[in-house]
């Protein structure tokens, strides 16, 4: 497996850090099962700080699009944070940047949920 991370609450905000690369199914797949099970459990305002994220691909952007349909449709967001290196010039070259909510930081991130409710 080539990703790794944790998990910060800070009530009704959940952040994931992670760590590593998203290159296959099989790197997020226990990841996807607790961003959901969370989501269930009312924590459907989700931050996923890519600060040590060196590596994506479609794998990864399709996981990041099924976590950001479910948290809308449950009323909340998915917001990500420190984009940087490979992973920002996939997010850019692809335009995802218009779709997902950005932040540079846990701190705009916060105040941006703040600024919903």
């Amino acid at each position: 497996m080539n990703l790794s991370y944790k998990i910060q609450f800070d009530d009704p905000v959940i952040i994931y850090h992670m760590e590593g690369k998203i290159i296959t199914d099989l790197d997020y797949e226990m990841l996807e099962r607790e961003v959901f099970d969370h989501m269930n459990k009312n924590y459907f305002r989700v931050v996923f700080d890519l600060t040590n994220l060196t590596h994506t691909n479609s794998s990864g952007i399709a996981f990041f699009m099924r976590t950001l349909t479910k948290a809308r449709i449950m009323g909340g967001e998915l917001i990500l944070i420190n984009l940087n290196g490979n992973v920002e010039k996939i997010f850019k070259v692809a335009k995802l940047t218009e779709v997902y909510t950005l932040c540079e930081n846990l701190e705009q991130a916060t105040q941006h949920f703040k600024d919903l409710q």
